[in-house]
């Protein structure tokens, strides 16, 4: 199911999109259409590009350098990481580890009012428990 709202896609999602792995790449095909691009966070337009070529996954690379002129990169803004400062004191407060990707790319969808796509939600629990991060899963 795709939302009727923009999301931002999370890296393993993204990951699925380039290798054209269902169910995830025929949601993209639904979300695309709807909102006229994808939005990622800076943080996995580097974790994919640095998988592709890290593996030498040249042809990935080139799907990745295409579906990049349809995508809208988001970047860390003061506003984002003062949320992130915040989301992570609350977080350690409460004993909730948390890895500082997921934690930066869950706080730019907060504050950008995005739906999150991830493919582990469990990455995201703590910013959907504690303040209220909406998750949409493709797979």
């Amino acid at each position: 199911m795709v939302a009727d709202q923009l999301s931002l896609i999370d890296t393993d999602t993204l990951s699925y999109i380039l290798k054209r792995q269902e169910p995830a790449y025929q949601n993209s095909l639904h979300y695309l259409p709807k909102f006229g691009g994808l939005k990622i966070s800076c943080l996995s337009y580097y974790e994919c590009r640095r998988g592709c070529q890290a593996i030498g996954a040249t042809k990935r690379l080139q799907v990745f350098q295409d579906l990049l002129q349809i995508t809208e990169v988001l970047y860390l803004t003061s506003p984002i990481l003062e949320k992130a400062s915040e989301v992570c004191g609350v977080l350690k407060q409460a004993g909730w580890p948390t890895g500082e990707f997921d934690l930066l790319i869950g706080t730019t969808a907060l504050v950008n009012g995005l739906i999150m796509v991830p493919n582990n939600e469990k990455h995201y629990q703590p910013l959907i428990d504690y303040f209220g991060l909406v998750v949409e899963n493709w797979r």
